[in-house]
């Protein structure tokens, strides 16, 4: 198939300006791809999902280099469509916040984007091809040679009795082969002992939760998942999950399958699986949610709701925090969801917090 241009993107959105603008907006684009941090790509990810209240004079400030009529007001929908260009590239170039944030942002689709709804498919497409590609072990050159420099024993052996100069000469030569054979050395060391040291980091993560896993047993509220109801099992185990993620931005591909596993853990409930967040959160006593302090409070509450929600019931109060958590989130409080799409989401919000 071939690749899909930014002439094509706007034709999907049904965007149609001349040849000229869309040249313009390109090269504004590109610059902000090679330059964007992280708080950056937050805002172009609320910006994607029409957040209100985003700070993007930035953005506008870079578009306007090429076209100084560009105004987020009258361009209110090409805005979201440049945002979901730039990600697109982000999210190609194996950026984690961007990856992360683009699938925490729709909220298990309770916030669905109205431009550009190929972004969040790509998104998850990327997290699970890089979530593969960055564990992949890398090759660790264990061959350390020294250099040296050719007919540097001729020279000095061609060195006369008395040929004081050739002798200094000769054994600034000596020296300079000498630090450079060990420069050499170390950094090939060096290298190595790098690709070591990560695939040991990797190791032990790894090993550290499967010995979770197949404990049963929460970190955080250091009881059995077996006491826990499906929901509160989902929070908890992406919470512990989380902190255990210690080495890679994106986590390993088989996390969902360990969540699921300690959902599976959890006691038998009947009725429906899906249940809302506030009655997820509210059933937890104060106690517990107080243990649960691995969560960042850094995240922007729109593209962290999960995170948020717990926020402020451990600020606030169980039962008191549903109308800030709509003022701060533009959700409901009362939204549900599955177990299985809750943890998923909440253990996201933990891995983008920890990028911040």
């Amino acid at each position: 198939m071939a690749k899909i241009t930014f002439a094509d993107r706007y034709a999907q959105s049904a965007l149609s300006p001349g040849a000229q603008i869309i040249t313009s907006r390109q090269e504004s684009a590109i610059r902000i791809v090679s330059s964007v941090v992280e708080a950056g790509t937050l805002d172009l990810v609320a910006a994607y999902y029409g957040c209100p209240d985003v700070d993007l004079s930035w953005f506008r400030d870079e578009f306007a280099k090429e076209d100084a009529s560009f105004s987020l007001v009258n361009n209110e929908r090409e805005t979201k469509v440049l945002a979901a260009l730039i990600l697109e590239q982000l999210v190609a170039n194996a950026r984690p916040d961007a990856i992360l944030a683009i699938i925490t942002g729709s909220v298990m689709g309770h916030r669905p984007a109205t431009e550009a709804e190929w972004l969040l498919r790509d998104a998850k497409e990327a997290l699970g091809k890089f979530s593969v590609s960055n564990r992949e072990p890398e090759t660790v050159q264990t061959t350390v040679t020294s250099t040296y420099t050719a007919k540097l024993k001729e020279e000095i052996s061609a060195i006369e009795d008395g040929d004081w100069a050739g002798l200094l000469a000769g054994l600034e030569k000596i020296r300079a082969e000498s630090r450079a054979s060990a420069t050499t050395v170390a950094t090939q060391s060096t290298n190595a002992l790098k690709a070591l040291d990560r695939e040991l980091d990797l190791l032990r993560e790894e090993s550290q939760m499967l010995w979770w896993l197949f404990s049963g047993h929460s970190k955080s509220l250091e009881r059995s998942f077996s006491v826990l109801n499906p929901s509160h099992a989902a929070v908890v185990g992406a919470v512990d999950l989380g902190t255990l993620t210690t080495v890679s931005h994106l986590g390993p591909v088989a996390a969902p399958a360990m969540l699921e596993r300690i959902i599976a853990l959890s006691k038998k409930t009947k009725g429906g699986q899906a249940i809302e967040l506030s009655k997820v959160i509210d059933n937890f006593t104060p106690e517990d949610l107080e243990r649960l302090e691995t969560l960042s409070t850094t995240l922007p509450p729109r593209l962290a709701p999960v995170t948020t929600a717990i926020n402020l019931a451990k600020t606030m109060g169980v039962g008191v925090w549903h109308v800030r958590f709509s003022s701060q989130t533009g959700l409901d409080a009362s939204f549900a969801s599955e177990p299985m799409a809750l943890a998923n989401q909440l253990y996201r919000e933990n891995l983008l917090g920890q990028l911040l």
